[in-house]
């Protein structure tokens, strides 16, 4: 019973708005007495956060499989991103309810707060994302994918974002033999100043062209 409230409560909190008293309507519209309602719930509040917190461990448990191995910590963000953004935009009611109740959704007992962080800390001690407060990187990227369901825009297909995801590993490499160059008290010693100059400004040049990958995606997928 209680699954089927929650259910009704998505549908009446897209239609009605969550500022609106919808106990009555979602008592209509899940069949059930009123005195049944107040067993699982009392309030307006307590049923949108059951609700949100349902549908956010919903699509948590639908968008692990894809970022679950992307190595890249900024890559995996963008493409959880994307793929939250995909699944409100196929399916109307959801992106209606996610669009009514707004930053209500960004409770920190939210899935979303139990996940998110960690990416967003390996991001930030690998340099992808600047060094600030986490709950600040936090609110802002929760809060810019919220503010996005509403403004659709170019969906990043998953054909495009293997061929980065593969682009982003390539420069990797290449950075890493050229840092091991670098560190090679031999190599400094014998290889002509020019030389360990170009290494210095490929690195320069691929590091530039990574930073402009990862904020590329997330561009797209926001």
């Amino acid at each position: 019973m209680r699954k089927r409230l929650i259910e009704s409560a998505m549908i009446v909190f897209a239609e009605k708005g969550v500022g609106a008293s919808v106990i009555p309507e979602v008592v209509a519209a899940a069949e059930v007495s009123q005195g049944s309602f107040y067993n699982y719930f009392r309030t307006n509040e307590d049923l949108l956060a059951a609700v949100s917190a349902e549908l956010s461990a919903e699509m948590i448990q639908l968008i692990e499989p894809a970022v679950g191995g992307i190595a890249d910590p900024a890559l995996r963000v963008a493409t959880g991103m994307r793929c939250y953004l995909d699944l409100a935009r196929s399916h109307r009611l959801l992106a209606r309810f996610l669009a009514a109740a707004g930053l209500r959704l960004l409770s920190h007992q939210s899935a979303v707060f139990r996940y998110l962080p960690a990416d967003l800390e390996e991001g930030q001690k690998q340099g992808c994302f600047a060094p600030v407060p986490l709950d600040a990187v936090l609110d802002v990227a929760a809060g810019a994918t919220l503010v996005a369901v509403e403004f659709p825009r170019k969906i990043v297909t998953p054909e495009e974002v293997a061929r980065i995801e593969r682009d982003v590993e390539q420069i990797r490499a290449e950075i890493a033999t050229i840092d091991g160059r670098l560190g090679n008290e031999g190599f400094l010693r014998k290889a002509p100043p020019q030389v360990v100059e170009k290494d210095r400004a490929r690195k320069d040049e691929l590091s530039a062209k990574l930073d402009k990958l990862t904020q590329n995606l997330t561009a797209e997928t926001l």
